[in-house]
């Protein structure tokens, strides 16, 4: 379904209230301009460092082109792409041992995609996103020089290309015509839905399927052809279909394909459309069929091979996953070897639900697994293969971090696919973290005994994150402080640190903010804890400060689990300008990542107390601001996104502690989600009270405090579709409260635009500086 009608709201809405779009104090406008993100890897051979930098927020024109809403996809028509994000504006790629260096960087209506080394480190491909289209580029390492491929990529269900194990060449998803196809027009029809009477609970989706046209036109856009493209840009067809994914066998003789098939779905997206899988050779011809999964209107686990894979370490195995028809067990491990003339061959089977399997080049593995109902995690050590009998490696809740042993570094193998990385001895390295100081660690663990030894922990002052462990084990790692963005560091085997990389502070005019953990309890014990940002300059004997408080709830099985702390002191403020952090430039106090455990106790479930938790907590986040010396009471507003918005307009339907909030792309009306939400799992039928006691649009005639609601025209999350929003805003405004509705064209549930986000800025920082009270210390730090 085309975008129009949004558009067209927009205009309705406009016009009613005629506004351009606004541009905030400069201090909050630079944080959208300011230096991004950077990112770097390290090649296989080691020879080469590769450096993204991320894109600056795109102008809104971009997100304007027209785009068509299917199947939970909001496809770009012209571009024929979906869901790509700001990609990188810069990639740099530099010699380890040498001084060559070069820069590939976005022209005016570009990005950058994707980055990828050939096997042999002779060519580096990016993908450049415009406004027409994606485009494969090479750039000879050798020369400098760069080519492009005339054809452009299908990316309506993601960028898809891998280079070839020779460097030839690379093998995409490219569109089967230069044009976008259009929608053929819509026949005048009635709309039937039918329900045979078997139960189906499924969350809300948006973005639908909504007619037989609109299946057909999907049909025709995720249509690609196959295509193995030469360094030299010459051009073969491989395979025509509407493809979800390729992959090449390690040893490149196969190309295992998974294309989707009818019957199409009114009510869930296209992942749980059904699929077709085959392999092929690489002249194109299908060799065999690989198995199917049926159309999946359920939350429960998928019937068939709902997993496919090569196993990373053998020229051409297939492995999948599937459900088991053992009750007693819940998935089944299968693998299928070339020439596939024998049947596949059961390698396992779980007690619980498959989670991942990393494999090494030999016959190690880790085996992870949960299950849903208790909400474990346990990895199992295989030796000698699956067929062998597993060691338990470790057992625990899925939110108990401190019970994460760590995480296994990976590493390319002879067939450049990412395998378990091991020393010359047969060690694992574990990159972990200490529980007590949140330092980086890294580990060596023998998998036969699980003996671990300590190389290498981080330094106390600064938040030190491992990024590769090279042959030699010389260590690369990022280095960050609050006032110091990451930067990329070397450390030898004899102990020699060199730092590689070095960049100012990417927002000067925040450079002096003065950051702190606060730790305090809520009433009944549980230790609660956010970062206070106060303003250069500030001192407590200055009096109290305008206060925005960003927080969002999360739940939890026990108080255990609800105070761990898993951010590090040390971790740089990046003053994002989607956070609350900015607003501390404009002379205010800012409370961030507050911290809303909602915890369940004995008998019950989180939200069976949602409320009195709720306000427990930002009852104690008030008090100890106010104790601080750094609040008063009446002059804090309280803010946040999504389930955090959910989280303000609850407060301030059940609290006065707060002067005003802001809630951006929330859900409000739990009626409108009735088979869950989070991690709610009960319908609306099953527990009307809670429904109806923990969805503020039913309490709207309660909330006093002014309310700025803020939502993307295009949400497409589940459950906060943009009528959340709005119906909020009429309950509101029909009751005679203080409201103000912003509704921003063409943005999704994550704000993009540079546009969007000026204004959204410009409307936060109206809302704070008409509800909040100007304080004699913001004057003077302002």
């Amino acid at each position: 379904m085309l975008r129009i009608g949004l558009f067209l709201f927009s205009c309705w809405i406009s016009s009613l209230h005629a506004l351009t779009y606004q541009q905030p104090d400069g201090r909050l406008a630079q944080l959208v301009d300011a230096a991004s993100s950077i990112n770097w890897q390290l090649s296989a051979s080691e020879k080469w460092l590769l450096q993204t930098e991320v894109a600056a927020y795109p102008e809104l024109q971009m997100l304007s082109q027209q785009t068509a809403a299917l199947a939970g996809l909001q496809i770009n028509l012209s571009q024929l792409s979906a869901g790509l994000g700001r990609g990188y504006q810069r990639i740099s790629i530099k010699s380890m041992q040498q001084a060559t260096r070069y820069e590939w960087s976005a022209n005016t209506g570009q990005a950058l995609f994707s980055p990828r080394l050939s096997p042999d480190e002779q060519w580096l491909s990016v993908v450049v996103a415009e406004p027409h289209g994606l485009f494969i580029e090479l750039m000879n390492l050798q020369t400098g020089k760069r080519k492009r491929m005339r054809q452009r990529l299908n990316a309506v269900l993601g960028i898809q290309y891998q280079w070839l194990a020779d460097s030839s060449g690379v093998v995409a998803a490219v569109a089967t015509s230069p044009d976008t196809p259009l929608q053929k027009a819509l026949s005048i029809q009635p709309v039937v839905r039918e329900s045979t009477g078997k139960a189906a609970k499924l969350r809300t989706f948006q973005h639908l399927l909504q007619s037989d046209n609109d299946a057909a036109y999907f049909e025709q856009l995720v249509q690609s052809r196959l295509v193995r493209v030469s360094t030299r840009l010459a051009i073969k067809t491989i395979a025509e279909l509407p493809l979800y994914a390729f992959s090449l066998s390690p040893d490149n003789r196969f190309i295992l394909t998974q294309q989707l098939s009818r019957p199409y779905s009114f009510r869930v997206r296209y992942t749980h459309f059904p699929r077709q899988a085959a392999i092929y050779d690489l002249r194109g011809h299908k060799l065999f069929d690989a198995g199917s999964l049926d159309l999946h209107e359920s939350r429960k686990t998928r019937n068939g091979p709902r997993i496919l894979s090569w196993q990373p370490h053998q020229p051409a195995t297939l492995y999948w996953i599937a459900k088991s028809d053992d009750k007693a067990s819940n998935d089944e491990i299968w693998q299928w070897s070339a020439p596939f003339s024998e049947k596949p061959h059961l390698l396992y089977t779980t007690a619980w639900r498959y989670k991942r399997l990393l494999w090494s080049d030999n016959k190690l593995a880790i085996l992870y697994e949960t299950d849903e109902e208790t909400e474990q995690e346990r990895a199992w050590l295989f030796a000698a293969g699956l067929s062998d009998t597993p060691q338990l490696w470790y057992q625990r809740h899925i939110k108990d971090q401190y019970a994460l042993p760590g995480e296994p570094l990976l590493a390319k193998n002879r067939y450049f696919r990412q395998v378990l990385q091991r020393s010359e001895s047969g060690e694992l390295y574990i990159r972990s973290r200490d529980n007590t100081t949140l330092q980086a660690r890294l580990l060596k663990m023998m998998p036969a005994t699980q003996q671990q030894t300590l190389l290498w922990q981080s330094a106390a002052d600064a938040e030190e994150t491992p990024l590769a462990l090279l042959t030699d084990e010389t260590l690369l790692f990022t280095r960050q402080t609050p006032v110091q963005p990451p930067e990329l560091y070397l450390k030898t085997v004899q102990g020699a640190v060199q730092q590689l990389t070095a960049r100012p502070h990417p927002a000067p005019v925040l450079a002096q903010v003065q950051q702190q953990l606060v730790e305090y309890q809520r009433k009944d014990g549980v230790k609660l804890s956010g970062r206070l940002y106060l303003p250069g300059g500030y001192k407590p004997a200055d009096g109290p400060l305008p206060v925005l408080m960003w927080a969002y709830p999360r739940e939890y099985t026990s108080v255990t689990l609800a105070e761990q702390r898993t951010v590090p002191e040390q971790r740089f403020a990046n003053f994002r300008p989607t956070s609350a952090q900015p607003f501390v430039a404009l002379g205010y106090a800012v409370f961030d990542q507050v911290t809303m455990p909602i915890i369940s106790t004995e008998g019950a479930l989180p939200n069976d107390n949602f409320l009195p938790q709720l306000i427990a907590n930002a009852e104690a986040a008030v008090d100890v601001l106010v104790n601080l010396g750094v609040a008063e009471r009446g002059n804090i507003a309280v803010a946040g996104h999504s389930y955090g918005a959910f989280m303000v307009a609850n407060l301030l339907a059940h609290t006065d502690l707060f002067a005003a909030g802001i809630a951006r792309s929330g859900a409000y009306n739990r009626s409108l989600t009735p088979f869950g939400f989070q991690s709610e799992k009960r319908s609306l039928w099953q527990n009307t009270a809670l429904y109806t006691k923990m969805s503020p649009f039913l309490h709207a005639d309660q909330i006093n405090a002014p309310l700025l609601l803020i939502h993307g025209e295009a949400d497409a999350n589940s459950g906060t579709f943009p009528l959340q929003s709005v119906r909020l805003f009429d309950a509101l405004q029909g009751l005679g409260k203080q409201s103000r509705l912003v509704l921003l064209p063409f943005e999704g549930h994550h704000y993009q635009s540079r546009e969007s986000l000026l204004h959204m800025l410009w409307e936060q920082q109206k809302w704070l500086s008409r509800h909040l009270k100007a304080t004699p210390a913001m004057h003077a730090v302002h």
